[in-house]
This record gives C-alpha cells, structure tokens and sequence, in this order.
C-alpha cells in the first residue's frame, strides 16, 4: 500500500463484475489497499446494494457488459437515487473502442480503466476517484450550511496562486450560482487547469506520467515553492445579476489550444485525466467560453430564463 493511499485511511468501495475470477481479483486489489469491499455480480445486484448503502459507498468500481443491467444501464439508474449522485464511478471494459469509451464518459462516468489492467494504474485510478469522492462530500456538505447571503453578491475579484486556494475559493464562487454543486466541479477543474497547467506549466503528457507514478501532488509542490512559478497568479472575477453569474478565470501562463479539450476526445477517454474542461462546458455551465490565447476563459450559468415576447 502507498503512503498516499494509507494515508486516506480506510473507505468502503462497491466492485461490480460478472466474472467470478476478476471479481476476485478486484476485490483482493481493493482489500490489499486496505479498503472494504462491497460485492454484486449483475448490474441489478448493484442497485439493490446502492439503495441500501448509499451514503457508505465511496466509489463504485463497474464492469461494463454484464447480464441483467450492463455498466451503461446501472450509471443511468444510478442518476435516480438521490445518495448516489455524488459518488466517483470507475467503469472496466475489455473494449479500447473510442466510440464505446466516450458513451460511458458521457453517461457520467468518473474514469476507465481496460482489461487487463496494470496495478499501478489501478492504484492510481482508486486513489483519483477516491479524492474526488471525499471532495464532493466535503463540497456538499459547504454548501448546505453556506447558502444564505451569497445572492447579494455582484461583482467580486480574487487573486489566487495556490491548489488548496483553488478548491476554497471554488467552494466560495459555487454557492453564487443556481446549482451549487454541478458549479463547485467545473469551477474547481478550471482553476486546477490554470494553475496546474498555465501557471506551473505541466504538461498533459506530464500530468499522465505524475498521477501513474502517484508523484502529482508532490511535484505540484516542488513547483508552487520554485522561484520561476511562485509569484504567478490566477486572476478571478465574478459577476452575478438577477438573470445570470459569469466567473472569468485569468492565468499568467502561454495559453493553450483550448479547441481539443471542450468535448471529450474518443483518442483521450482512456486517460486517466484530462475531461475537467469538456465536463464544464457539457455538465457544469450554459456557456463556457476561451480567449484566443487559452489563458483566460469565461464561464456563464443562467440564474432565469430570459422571457421572449
């Protein structure tokens, strides 16, 4: 077991596989990073586990052709229980075809992983989509004791520089638009982007090669103390008015062909990362909108239809 996935302590993770030998196999993997396991065979198997213990699943780790109910089938039934919406899902799949992957991203899909797997990047997928988990309920949880007060907010600025600012300062901006929660997760991915990626400069093949090696955070670290990186910022505004809330977030990094990340690419849906920008403009807001240079980026959620007469 890592030092990062010990250091998470235990968590309760749902494995769905018809096959009793990859079954097995998942779930030693799971235990041996010292998690518990809940276990089904069939896609329906898995509801019936999910209505009942919802709030203690983290992640679910989900085959994708099963008999009953298939991966697909189970992530949309999942989308109508409530204690569910806001957990990772890690979907398995002996198919590379991008056709098949992209369906399952768009479905709601956390990450995938393709059989067979290596145990590094099972290892590293799991601990992903279990950070994920424990920031979404730490996100809920904000915004069901934050809400009043933020719609008298109209025009606010922030300077930032930092990841853990970065998810503060998501939590802050989330509770000024109409759905909170879908907002904290397309907020927090564009300022994970502008500094991840403008400010410090790693690249995506980079990214891939830190979160297989499980050395992403440290070497975000490294970089936030370098003299060449710590003094730059990422540059927030917000404004918010009875019939919408725009969020312009600026970075001080040389831009990037935004053009290739606004939908989820069938030739990247296997990555282990790079959707936080497509997820925005498909999920998250109305409108999502970049400079020409890609270090600036705007992004608008209705408050009310505007009537047409």
């Amino acid at each position: 077991m890592s030092d990062e996935t010990d250091s998470m302590g235990q968590k309760t993770i749902l494995a769905v596989e018809d096959d009793a030998v990859s079954l097995m196999i998942l779930v030693n993997l799971l235990e041996d990073m010292g998690h518990l396991v809940f276990k089904a065979e069939n896609g329906q198997e898995a509801i019936d586990i999910v209505e009942k213990e919802a709030m203690k699943i983290d992640v679910i780790v989900l085959d994708k052709a099963m008999p009953v109910m298939d991966g697909i089938g189970v992530v949309e039934e999942l989308k109508h229980i409530p204690q569910a919406l806001n957990i990772p899902i890690v979907m398995v799949t002996g198919s590379t075809e991008p056709d098949e992957v992209k369906e399952g991203i768009d479905a709601g899909v956390f990450y995938y992983l393709t059989k067979p797997y290596a145990e590094d990047v099972f290892l590293s997928v799991i601990t992903s989509a279990l950070k994920e988990s424990e920031r979404r309920g730490l996100i809920q949880n904000e915004i069901e004791k934050q809400q009043t007060g933020f719609k008298y907010i109209n025009d606010a600025n922030f300077t930032i520089k930092r990841i853990d600012e970065a998810e503060d300062l998501a939590r802050f901006l989330a509770n000024c638009f109409p759905n909170p929660a879908k907002a904290y997760l397309g907020l927090y991915n564009l300022l994970l982007n502008a500094i991840e990626h403008g400010n410090l400069e790693v690249g995506y093949d980079d990214k891939t090669m830190l979160m297989t090696n499980n050395s992403w955070e440290e070497e975000i670290n490294f970089r936030q103390e370098s003299p060449k990186y710590e003094d730059r910022v990422v540059r927030v505004a917000i404004q918010r008015t009875d019939e919408k809330v725009n969020v312009q977030i600026t970075d001080e990094g040389k831009g990037f062909n935004w053009s290739n990340y606004m939908d989820i690419d069938p030739s990247r849906a296997l990555d282990i990362h790079g959707r936080g920008i497509a997820q925005a403009n498909k999920v998250c807001f109305d409108t999502v909108e970049y400079n020409d240079e890609g270090n600036s980026v705007t992004v608008t959620s209705q408050i009310q239809p505007t009537l047409k007469w």
